[in-house]
């Protein structure tokens, strides 16, 4: 299942839907087991709302005011400290005229306008901070140091009115010391609302983008140096261990979960959903919401979020790499988006 941004012609409905449900009370949701815990571990969980769970206790990330979800749920990230949290968001920014037909001197109805701004919220002061004013902002990915973070934009430079296809997007590394976007070259095929990641080293990025018609995605590995680029597998929602060996994403439409090196050796299936009835992926098709591949600290299991396609149920299961064994971690559940030591 390719994850293709919504255009921003979609934003004004799609927003008003979104506000809507947004005011549906929680035990609405009729979700079940909500969170789980690991030893020494922070973990993020999302959905509609974003959740931390530690083995002390577990909170909710609070919303800013007056924002909306960010248009094809592009996925959040933790910072591999725990300390920060980031993910899009979509703000009212005033209102603005349809297209104008100069031989009835009409203009359509004045709608309201959008802006995507990238948002980070530290977990010990409590507070948001703002980055950028763009049409549309995808998926977040925090730098092994955690003082930058990457993902996609669609920008309004040059086309403030953000009417599809007139500036192409771009992969942008915003350095969180200073404020500074630094724009990757090459980078207009990133799907924005796929996983991407940084190598331990912090020298590489892995992301997903678009392929040729019928294509899942293609995963590449961008060298942030040189800024070349190398398509190392088919797929999409790459993870890098945390040992930089091995780089987890999902393929076959989101219905596997393989491993590769990444110099592209070494494909390895290690959950393959294909085989269960009802349809299940790797993507919870109750809420439309995509899935992570979401490493331990130690590099050891893995934390999969999976969606029934022809049912409303969905798991979070915990695969031990070395035995093939499959726990499930809750049913019903939240999505699981990171997993980081806890620090002392």
């Amino acid at each position: 299942m390719i994850r293709r941004p919504l255009r921003p012609a979609f934003r004004l409905c799609l927003s008003t839907a979104l506000a809507a449900l947004l005011m549906i009370p929680r035990a609405a949701y009729g979700r079940g087991n909500e969170l789980f815990t690991e030893q020494q571990s922070i973990l993020l969980f999302g959905g509609w709302r974003h959740f931390i769970s530690t083995p002390t206790g577990n909170f909710e990330i609070p919303n800013p005011p007056e924002s909306l979800p960010e248009m094809g749920f592009p996925l959040p990230a933790l910072a591999p400290s725990g300390d920060q949290f980031a993910t899009s968001f979509s703000f009212p920014d005033g209102f603005g005229y349809g297209d104008c037909d100069p031989t009835r001197h009409t203009c359509a109805k004045i709608t309201p306008k959008y802006k995507s701004v990238m948002g980070v919220y530290s977990l010990r002061d409590k507070v948001w901070k703002f980055y950028g004013d763009f049409c549309s902002v995808g998926s977040a990915a925090f730098s092994p140091d955690g003082r930058k973070l990457a993902f996609r934009v669609e920008t309004r430079i040059g086309n403030p009115y953000c009417r599809p296809g007139d500036v192409p997007p771009a992969l942008q590394i915003l350095d969180l010391d200073t404020g500074q976007l630094t724009p990757v070259p090459g980078s207009s095929l990133v799907i924005g609302n796929s996983q991407l990641s940084w190598s331990p080293d912090g020298g590489y990025l892995a992301v997903a983008k678009y392929g040729p018609e019928k294509s899942p995605g293609l995963i590449a590995v961008i060298d942030l140096g040189s800024w070349t680029q190398k398509v190392i597998a088919e797929g999409t929602d790459p993870s890098w261990s945390p040992k930089g060996d091995w780089i987890a994403y999902h393929a076959q439409w989101n219905q596997t979960c393989m491993l590769i090196h990444p110099d592209g050796t070494g494909a390895t299936v290690v959950l393959d959903l294909r085989g269960r009835s009802s349809g299940w992926l790797f993507f919870e098709t109750s809420w439309l919401l995509y899935s992570a591949t979401v490493w331990s600290p130690d590099g050891d299991t893995l934390l999969l979020s999976e969606g029934q396609m022809d049912g409303s149920d969905h798991n979070v299961a915990m695969l031990d790499l070395a035995t093939g064994k499959i726990t499930t971690k809750s049913r019903n559940g939240r999505n699981v988006y990171g997993w980081v030591a806890e620090i002392k």
